[in-house]
């Protein structure tokens, strides 16, 4: 299962969730993706450049669902992670839709651990 709370998703390892974007545009009216745009959605242990990326999951195209399955976290630590979701133009161009950056820097302490591997009771 998936949750928000205060801007930080919380997912249990190893379990299959799927977590749906809000998206908006730049007046901030809902935005719907279109014919060929997707989402991508990544998770580092810090947001460095030279960190690895640990989790990168495609949306289907035209869907602002993201689908985990329990092979993506299950052999993850449980703690806080990095992580950001892009929408991918037609064209190619992406652009960050998810967390919104605090006071522009990708790197600040709201933005740094914004991703939650809670540990499971039952591992098999």
């Amino acid at each position: 299962m998936i949750y928000y709370e205060n801007d930080v998703i919380n997912l249990t390892r190893g379990d299959d969730a799927a977590i749906t974007f809000a998206l908006k545009d730049s007046d901030g009216a809902e935005y719907t993706l279109g014919e060929g745009e997707y989402l991508i959605f990544g998770v580092k242990e810090t947001p460095d450049d030279d960190a690895e990326v640990l989790i990168e999951i495609e949306s289907e195209p035209g869907s602002a669902v993201i689908c985990f399955s329990h092979g993506d976290t299950a052999d993850l630590p449980v703690g806080f992670y990095s992580a950001e979701c892009q929408k991918m133009s037609a064209a190619g161009l992406r652009a960050t839709v998810w967390p919104k950056l605090e006071g522009g820097k990708r790197t600040s302490t709201a933005n740094r651990r914004n991703f939650c591997l809670m540990s499971e009771v039952i591992r098999t």
